[in-house]
């Protein structure tokens, strides 16, 4: 080969995209390095040996280029690499090049493995998404505290209220003079039944006052590191006694070999409102199932464990997915405040994990709940956990 066309063929080698350079009969006049490392090949695989005999993997690429009439500026095509279980995505352009009009024209496609900067791009999107979910729920926490507390006031003084209208009206309907009329003794009693409507509706205020100041102020955890299936088996195992779920089948798949960082009353909390959540979406009829997996945190590589809690309910419709953590939002009508999920969310979080949800119409739903494996040393365990290096 001649020097010139030896520095070209190195060239070649060192580009930062595959090529692959084919003549119009279909034979393949080139490959280079970069083409080799994406496809899986061998570095001693030549063009002449794939013209022999081609692998699976390169058997779409040749099919585009041969049926190519015409430039292609931009595009995509999927195929299994033998780099990679899943399928890969491959972005690519493709070039007729002439040397003259009296020669036939060259194919040159050229590719780059883009699988990667999706799924890079994915987790930036989630990320963002994540971010964006934890400043909504911030700056609706701090507007709750407001207003709950503006509310306790005018709350308190409705009590104190009706408490001393019933106490006067009831001292009023044991007087001889209201007894001898008996239609003014009927409507006191219409009166202190209104009375104990107002009194119970104000007590409802209250409650829900309260579970706003609790929502919009720090969670205050004692975090111990305990296996995360004792977590999840003990919170299952009361719920199967409780009279609320006697229809509502509950089972767990696997045993998660890993131990996490956790209060363990919050986090029982969560695993309840999520198998509640279930049980009511099928009418405590339905079922759950809770299994785990492992992962990766996609920003410094630590292990995760995941805990899915996946129900065969209805479903959440698509165009509700983005609101289901929102406060106060909620499908169950006047049942519920919708502050559950809520909490949740927000209670994972604090454990330095996520909770997500992915669920298609009348296909279930699956929450996952994705907490840090807890890896320290240990200098004293019992049944109640692992205490020490925390």
């Amino acid at each position: 080969m001649q020097p010139e066309l030896l520095m070209m063929d190195n060239i070649l080698d060192i580009l930062p995209s595959g090529m692959i350079v084919m003549r119009v009969d279909g034979s393949i006049l080139k490959i280079n390095q970069k083409a080799r490392d994406i496809l899986g090949l061998s570095p001693s695989v030549q063009a002449s040996d794939l013209n022999h005999t081609m692998p699976d993997c390169l058997i779409p690429l040749v099919k585009l280029m041969e049926q190519a009439t015409q430039d292609i500026q931009r595009a995509e095509i999927s195929l299994s690499l033998p780099v990679r279980p899943e399928e890969s995505t491959l972005g690519f352009s493709l070039k007729f090049l002439r040397a003259d009009d009296t020669q036939p024209p060259l194919k040159i496609l050229t590719f780059t493995d883009i699988t990667q900067v999706q799924k890079d791009q994915l987790a930036m999107e989630k990320i963002k998404d994540e971010l964006n979910q934890s400043k909504k729920l911030a700056s609706i926490g701090t507007m709750i505290a407001g207003v709950a507390h503006e509310m306790n006031n005018p709350l308190t003084g409705i009590s104190m209220s009706t408490s001393l209208l019933k106490m006067n009206l009831e001292r009023l309907k044991t007087l001889p003079q209201v007894q001898e009329h008996p239609k003014l003794l009927d409507s006191i009693e219409k009166g202190l039944l209104e009375i104990h409507k107002i009194a119970r509706a104000s007590e409802k205020a209250a409650v829900l006052v309260n579970d706003l100041l609790a929502y919009a102020k720090p969670i205050q955890m004692v975090l111990v590191a305990l296996p995360l299936q004792a977590v999840v088996t003990d919170i299952v195992n009361a719920l199967k006694s409780h009279p609320h779920f006697s229809q509502f089948h509950i089972e767990i798949k696997g045993q998660p070999p890993h131990r996490v960082r956790c209060d363990r009353i919050k986090l029982e909390q969560v695993f309840y409102n999520l198998v509640k959540n279930a049980c009511d979406a099928t009418d405590g009829k339905g079922q759950v199932t809770i299994f785990f997996s492992e992962a990766q945190n996609p920003k410094d590589g630590a292990p995760q464990v995941v805990t899915h809690v996946k129900d065969n309910g209805p479903g959440i419709d698509k165009a509700l997915m983005g609101q289901i953590f929102d406060p106060f939002f909620t499908t169950k009508g006047h049942r519920g405040v919708g502050l559950g999920l809520s909490i949740c969310y927000r209670t994972v979080e604090q454990h330095g994990g996520l909770l997500s949800v992915d669920s298609t119409k009348w296909q279930g739903t699956e929450f996952k709940i994705t907490l840090p494996v807890f890896e320290e040393p240990l200098y004293l365990e019992n049944n109640q956990g692992v205490t020490g290096s925390l």
